[in-house]
């Protein structure tokens, strides 16, 4: 799982000179890098502004993001690449089909998870451009596992170990894991570099994520598998455990907006007496769809395990949401 005779030539995930041993170009300073991401996130000063500086590229920066604009936009300032959320996604899926837009000079969305495969394959068909998908967070100062900027890509897959990084899989008890078996995320890098220095004033908690040698746990699930693809499981912090069963909210998020009424989801665990935690799912309905819980329900019994499938059912107008228009789970609780 370590990145062969990598070196970090920058934070951000795109600007590469070589990939795994097949040098090629990802950024160059012909390109122009298109963001709507609000300048005090770390997306927008690590995965777009650090690249474009270090590339010598162009940086389009859009005030506001809005879905009908947004082809049109991509045309004017002729994007080459772009900064894409699973909100973006699907409201540029809701806009009325435009003759012009498939008109673009975008080869790559930079994309951050989550979304189901039918609403990625739906994107690229419709939009004629291809998603990059990566993961990282403030702490890796940036996407530490990416889809490689050419050649084969494997969805649902958050790409490789970038160059510069390590990266493994450790049990509860910080025992490394081999391929395919579920645990936390690390990340190993230089701390003041391509890691943090540290959580400023806490030392407890700088002590608890970054070892001495530069280990950083991630606080995610994930696994990797026999050709070194790393998968994302679902947040350590979303993660529920029902009569000691760990369920992925994701795993159960991504099975519900395939229903056909569901616009978006989210899953949460409540208290329960008995198996320690309940399953709760907060529905969006599709515009002008009606909800039927015990059909949503059914068709969960159809499509998980019996242990995964939610306890209760609610449907919400829009969810609360965090500056990069993220759902802000902890006030669903």
């Amino acid at each position: 799982t370590s990145n062969p005779k990598g070196v970090l030539l920058t934070h951000g995930n795109m600007v590469y000179s070589g990939y795994y041993g097949d040098w090629e170009t990802s950024m160059t300073a012909s390109d122009r890098m298109l963001t709507t991401m609000p300048a005090c996130h770390s997306n927008f000063q690590l995965a777009a502004l650090t690249p474009v500086l270090t590339a010598r590229a162009t940086l389009i920066v859009v005030e506001k993001y809005s879905a009908s604009r947004f082809w049109s936009q991509v045309r004017e300032y002729r994007a080459t690449l772009a900064q894409c959320v699973a909100m973006m996604l699907r409201t540029l899926m809701l806009q009325p089909t435009d003759p012009d837009e498939r008109d673009h000079s975008l080869r790559d969305m930079l994309y951050f998870l989550p979304v189901s495969a039918r609403e990625k394959e739906a994107f690229e068909e419709r939009f004629g451009v291809r998603i990059l998908n990566t993961y990282g967070s403030t702490e890796s100062i940036g996407w530490v596992l990416t889809d490689p900027p050419t050649g084969e890509r494997k969805w649902p897959s958050v790409g490789r170990v970038g160059l510069g990084y390590e990266a493994k899989i450790i049990d509860e008890n910080g025992n490394e894991l081999p391929a395919n078996r579920v645990g936390e995320i690390c990340v190993k890098g230089v701390p003041g570099r391509s890691l943090m220095l540290g959580y400023l004033g806490n030392e407890k908690a700088t002590a608890e994520a970054l070892s001495s040698d530069g280990w950083l746990r991630m606080g995610d699930k994930g696994y990797f598998d026999e050709e070194g693809w790393f998968f994302f499981v679902d947040r350590k912090s979303n993660m529920i455990k029902r009569a000691g069963e760990n369920i992925s909210t994701t795993e159960i998020e991504e099975i519900l907006t395939e229903h056909p009424a569901v616009k978006e989801a989210a899953v949460i665990g409540v208290p329960d007496d008995i198996r320690d935690e309940a399953v709760k799912a907060f529905i969006l309905p599709e515009d002008d769809a009606r909800i039927d819980q015990e059909d949503i329900i059914e068709y969960c019994r159809r499509n998980m395990a019996a242990f995964k499938v939610p306890s209760f059912i609610e449907v919400v107008d829009d969810f609360p949401r965090t500056c990069s228009m993220k759902i802000e789970k902890r006030l669903l609780r």
